[in-house]
C-alpha cells in the first residue's frame, strides 16, 4: 500500500485509436478465428473458382466476335469455312447489337450465379456461425468486450464485417473479378461499358444477398446457448423456411417469399429481367428470332418458364429479417 502511495502519476502517451479501428481489430481477430479450418477454405477455393469459369466465358466470347482470333483459325480447322461464316455471321451482329449481345452475355452468366450462391453461403455459414456470437455467449467472453472501450454497437459491427467479407467471396467478388477480367481481355474497350450495367446488377444481387444473409447469421448464432447448437440452428432453419415457404406458396404466391433463399431468388430474376433480354434479342436479332421460333415451336416468349421475377416484395421481406435480426442480436449482446 505504501508503495501505491507514493507512486507517481504518469501520463499515458500511447496513440490514440478511432472507433473503426477497434471495430476492425473485432474483424480480423474473427476472420482468423472463422478461417482456421480446412473445409472453409475448401468451400472459399471452389466459390472463387466460379470467377475463372466466367472469365474463360467472356474470354471465349470476346474471341469469337474478335476479326482475327485464334478462335476462329481452331475452329475453321475443325468445321471449315461453312464454320467460320457462320462465327463470323454471329460476330457482325454482336458488333452491330453490343448492347444486346455483350450485355446479355454477361448478364446470363452473372444470372446463372445467383444459383450457386445460397447454396454455397448456407455450407460456408455453416462452417463458422458458432464461431460468432455464439461463441462469446458461451465462455463470457462479452463482458470482457463490454470492459473495453467498445459500445454494443461496435461489437456487432465488426462481427457483421467477418460475415461480410467471407460471404463476399461467394456473391461480390466473383462478379467483380470475372468483369474485369473479361474486358480486359476482350477486343474492344467498348465492352466495359456495353457490360456495365450487367455489373452493376451482379453488385445489387451481391449487396442484397450479403447484407441480409449476414444478419441471419447474426441473428442465429446469437440465439444459440451452445455453439454446437449454433450450427443446427442455421441448418434447419434454413431448410425449414425452404419447407414452409413452398407449402404456404400454394395459398398465395407472395408467402413464397418466407424463405430468404426464395427471396434472393426472385428478386435477382427481378433484376436481371431474362424474360425482357429475350424479347429483345428475338426483336433486335434476326437469326436469334428465327432461331428461337424453330426451338419453341412458334411459343410466345411469355411462356417460356423464365420471368422477370418481382423486386418490391423480396427485398420487403429481406428487409423485415434484416430488422429483425439487429433487433433480437441487440439485445442478445446487452451488457
Amino acid at each position: 500500500m505504501r508503495h501505491a502511495w507514493t507512486a507517481q502519476y504518469r501520463r499515458w502517451e500511447g496513440e490514440g485509436v478511432g472507433v473503426w479501428r477497434r471495430r476492425l481489430s473485432i474483424s480480423r481477430y474473427g476472420l482468423r478465428l472463422c478461417l482456421s479450418g480446412k473445409i472453409i477454405k475448401i468451400f472459399l477455393v471452389l466459390a472463387f473458382a466460379q470467377t475463372l469459369l466466367l472469365g474463360g466465358v467472356f474470354f471465349l466470347f470476346g474471341q469469337l466476335v474478335a476479326p482475327e482470333s485464334a478462335l476462329l483459325g481452331w475452329l475453321e480447322s475443325i468445321g471449315g469455312e461453312q464454320m467460320v461464316r457462320v462465327i463470323s455471321g454471329l460476330s457482325s451482329w454482336a458488333l452491330l447489337y453490343p448492347e444486346i449481345c455483350v450485355d446479355g452475355v454477361y448478364r446470363v452468366m452473372f444470372y446463372l450465379l445467383t444459383f450457386s450462391g445460397p447454396f454455397l453461403s448456407m455450407i460456408i455459414v455453416a462452417l463458422f456461425v458458432h464461431r460468432l456470437i455464439a461463441n462469446d455467449l458461451a465462455s463470457n467472453a462479452i463482458v470482457i468486450y463490454n470492459s473495453k472501450a467498445l459500445t454494443r454497437w461496435d461489437y456487432l459491427i465488426g462481427k457483421f464485417l467477418i460475415v461480410a467479407t467471407i460471404l463476399s467471396v461467394v456473391w461480390i467478388l466473383p462478379v467483380v473479378v470475372s468483369w474485369l477480367l473479361g474486358n480486359f481481355l476482350s477486343p474492344d474497350w467498348s465492352f466495359f461499358y456495353h457490360s456495365f450495367p450487367s455489373l452493376l446488377r451482379g453488385l445489387v444481387i451481391g449487396g442484397v444477398a450479403v447484407v441480409s444473409l449476414s444478419c441471419l447469421a447474426l441473428l442465429v448464432s446469437s440465439l444459440a446457448k451452445k455453439t454446437g447448437a449454433a450450427v443446427a440452428y442455421w441448418i434447419l432453419g434454413w431448410f425449414s423456411f425452404g419447407v414452409v415457404a413452398s407449402v404456404a406458396s400454394i395459398a398465395h404466391p407472395a408467402l413464397n417469399y418466407i424463405s430468404p433463399t426464395q427471396s434472393i431468388y426472385a428478386l435477382s430474376a427481378g433484376v436481371y429481367r431474362m424474360l425482357d433480354l429475350v424479347t429483345d434479342a428475338q426483336d433486335m436479332l434476326p437469326f436469334f428470332g428465327g432461331f428461337f421460333n424453330t426451338m419453341s415451336d412458334g411459343n410466345d416468349p411469355a411462356d417460356l418458364p423464365i420471368g422477370n421475377g418481382e423486386i418490391l416484395l423480396p427485398l420487403v421481406s429481406l428487409a423485415v429479417y434484416c430488422v429483425i435480426s439487429v433487433v433480437v442480436v441487440s439485445r442478445r449482446v446487452k451488457a
